[in-house]
């Protein structure tokens, strides 16, 4: 049997290891995003389990650090990143490169749990995209180059 390296979270307070007898960790990653209705379940982060350490004992109070997220539901979600970096934590939102010629709005609005949050239209994701975004990472522990990085100051 392969180890297990990744858990998710999902609504910040249930976590559970990445793995499935019948699906693999793409697979299934894309049926808990599929699932997101911004309401009853609303958001979902993959992150790494750490080196040589079971899930059944990870504080979960204190891990994960970093990971990949998303918030709102399989039709429109925004994805977020949180990493180490030489200054401390960096926190982004995660896009794609916009279009000269889009004549779409200058923000949408993705609700989530009763919150919102105001994105771009190039920051929108559905729940197959994301779920691109979230194999990347959990192959790599980074984004597909091909994305963009919008900073969040806290």
């Amino acid at each position: 049997m392969k180890q297990v390296t990744h858990a998710l979270t999902l609504n910040g307070r249930f976590h559970g290891e990445v793995k499935d007898p019948d699906l693999s960790p793409r697979e299934l990653i894309e049926q808990r995003l599929e699932l997101l209705d911004g309401t009853v379940r609303y958001s979902l982060s993959l992150w790494r389990l750490p080196a040589g350490v079971p899930f059944d004992r990870v504080n979960l109070a204190t891990w994960s650090q970093e990971y990949v997220q998303v918030a709102g539901s399989a039709d429109g979600m925004t994805v977020e990143i949180r990493r180490a970096e030489q200054s401390g934590w960096g926190h982004y939102v995660v896009g794609r490169m916009p279009s000269e010629a889009s004549a779409s709005p200058d923000e949408v609005v993705i609700p989530w749990d009763g919150h919102e949050a105001r994105v771009s239209p190039s920051e929108v994701f559905s729940a197959a995209e994301a779920a691109d975004v979230f194999a990347h990472y959990y192959d790599t522990g980074e984004l597909p180059s091909t994305f963009t990085l919008r900073r969040l100051i806290f």
